[in-house]
Order: C-alpha cells, then sequence, then structure tokens
C-alpha cells in the first residue's frame, strides 16, 4: 500500500486543499496552536466558525506546551509522584500516543522533551543564547529523564502519574490530529456532512467534495506559489498528516539539524527521506504515524508502513 520513495531535491511543505489559493466560497478560518486552521463546506458560517474556534482555544488551554497555564505545561512542572487530574480528552490523548508508540516499536516518544530542548527546538528564553551540540554524556543524562515506561494513567477518575519526578511531556505528534477527530463528530451535529478541515496542515475530509467524489489534496512544492502540488491525493472519509525533516531545521556546528529527534539514540534523524504523508482513518493516527515513520526512516519506517497497512507517500533527496 505504500507508494514508492519519490527522488526530488525540493522539498514538500505539507498539505493543502488542491488548487485553492484562497479560502473558498462556503469556508471559514482562524488560527490555533500558533498555526491557522480551515473549513470548507457547503452551508459553513459564522456558528461552524465560532464552534470550531472554542474548541480549538479549549483544547490549546490544555495541550499548549508553549503556554505556562496550560494542563500539559502544569503536569511538566509537577514534580510529585501523586496522581496529577487531568480532564479525559487528556488521557485519551495519550493513550493514543501509546498506542502508536506500542505499534511503531518506541519510534513516537512523548516523553522526550528534554533531549528537544537539548538541540535547541524547545523553548527559549528571550536572550538565551543559541544551541550548541550536546555530547554524548550530556544525551545519556537527558535520555535517563525520558521513556514511556514512567508515565502512568488511569481513566477513572482522569489522571497522570510520573515516575520519574522530572518527567516532561509534548503531545505535539498527535495532538492535531486527535482534535481534527474530535471536531469531526461535533460539525456533523451542526448540519456540516461533507467537510474538508484542515489544521496546520493536517487534513480530515468526509463526505463528497463539491460535485461529487473524492476530496483531493495537494502536498505542495515549497518555493513556489500556494497550491502548486508535487502530487495529489483523494480523500473520502480519511485523513492525512505529513512529517518532514524540512518543517524547522536549525544550524549548529556546521550542520543543519532536524526538529525529529530518535528517542533510542537522542540523535535527530540523518537519513535521507524529507517528508512522509500517511492516509488513515483517524487523523490522530496519520499524525502520529507520519512522525514515527519519519523518525523510523525509509527501511524500518517501510516496512512498518507495511506491517500495519498504512497507505504513505515518501519523499527523499537522491
Amino acid at each position: 500500500m505504500n507508494a514508492p520513495i519519490l527522488s526530488r531535491r525540493t522539498l514538500l511543505a505539507g498539505l493543502l486543499a488542491a488548487g485553492c489559493k484562497r479560502p473558498a466560497r462556503h469556508s471559514v478560518e482562524g488560527r490555533t496552536m500558533g498555526t491557522t486552521w480551515s473549513l470548507q463546506a457547503e452551508g459553513a458560517g459564522e456558528p461552524h466558525r465560532r464552534l470550531i474556534q472554542d474548541h480549538l482555544d479549549a483544547r490549546e488551554a490544555l495541550f499548549s506546551h508553549w503556554r505556562e497555564d496550560s494542563t500539559l505545561s502544569r503536569f511538566n512542572r509537577h514534580a510529585s509522584g501523586d496522581w496529577f487530574p487531568v480532564p479525559a480528552a487528556f488521557v485519551q490523548a495519550v493513550q493514543l500516543a501509546d498506542a502508536i508508540h506500542r505499534s511503531t516499536g518506541g519510534a513516537l516518544d512523548p516523553t522526550c522533551a528534554p533531549l528537544i530542548d537539548a538541540w535547541g527546538f524547545g523553548r527559549r528564553t528571550a536572550g538565551s543564547p543559541p544551541p550548541s551540540r550536546p555530547d554524548e554524556a550530556t544525551l545519556d543524562r537527558l535520555r535517563s529523564r525520558c521513556g514511556w515506561r514512567n508515565l502512568e494513567w488511569r481513566n477513572s477518575p482522569p489522571a497522570l502519574r510520573k515516575h520519574l519526578p522530572d518527567l516532561q511531556l509534548n503531545l505535539a505528534s498527535v495532538v492535531e490530529g486527535f482534535v481534527l477527530d474530535e471536531l469531526q463528530p461535533l460539525l456533523e451535529k451542526a448540519g456540516l456532512h461533507a467537510c474538508l478541515l484542515e489544521i496546520g496542515g493536517e487534513v480530515a475530509a468526509w463526505g463528497e467534495a463539491p460535485g461529487g467524489g473524492p476530496w483531493k489534496v495537494g502536498i505542495q512544492t515549497p518555493g513556489r506559489p500556494r497550491g502548486e502540488t508535487l502530487q495529489s491525493v483523494d480523500l473520502h472519509n480519511e485523513c492525512a498528516a505529513t512529517s518532514g525533516s524540512y518543517r524547522e531545521q536549525r544550524r549548529i556546528g556546521g550542520s543543519t539539524i532536524s526538529h525529529l529527534i530518535d528517542p533510542r539514540t537522542g540523535h535527530p534523524v540523518r537519513h535521507n527521506v524529507v517528508s512522509v504523508t500517511v492516509v488513515h482513518a483517524s487523523a490522530a493516527w496519520a499524525d502520529g504515524l507520519a512522525t514515527a515513520l519519519m523518525i523510523l526512516g525509509p527501511d524500518e519506517g517501510r516496512a512498518v508502513a507495511a506491517r500495519l497497512g498504512i497507505r504513505s507517500f515518501w519523499l527523499a533527496e537522491p
């Protein structure tokens, strides 16, 4: 079910509605979690915009790793081994991350926030010096503060518990997809039964596109005008998510490194795959799997994709 790895020097820049250079007539949009969102649907209007924005605002208050007052940030500061009460949705997101973690042999590990910070991709205070390359001793020490096995959760009453006092969570690899999955039934209840909903480049499509047939989603070529795509993907009651090493990069010691950190080594990924797009019935699974496959790389990743029956599209530099 996997497309062959494409070889191209141009990098992918994410998923977009193919050919949509500006919002369609029946569309609404907004901002959330440091990015944008948009909805295309016949009959979409202000009530739907408000429904989406209110839900996204509530989830940002729950999952943001940038906001000091978010539930996630407060849990990260919680140094006790006691149970930390959280909303049920938080436990659901953790359980989803756990399922992807187990399905991919540990490639997705949301407890690796200290490693992300060490490579300069986490939170930084204003005026702090640019990050330097961490040595192996530092990485070994930071890896001892990570590990999915050090997190425990329960459903009733919903709560999390740390087995290490300084364990940190970063659920960014699944949150956008998780929220897309939550919004679909809310929008259907509000009367929208055929929609294309996008958050930060992750897309959920259900029902038929205007004129009938599947929604067409393009993988945009970077450096080109918005809407110029490398390849289009048909979606019908499916979701698509892209993870790429190009999305956030940093220069350290004369080398360009990716924000994607392999939890097994503590180092940024080094293979020549620059983007993986996953199509799945669940946006949350597409979101997390795209990240995990990028971390695994072309050999391990494609083997995992084949084992799980995942429809995926790979882009590699020669």
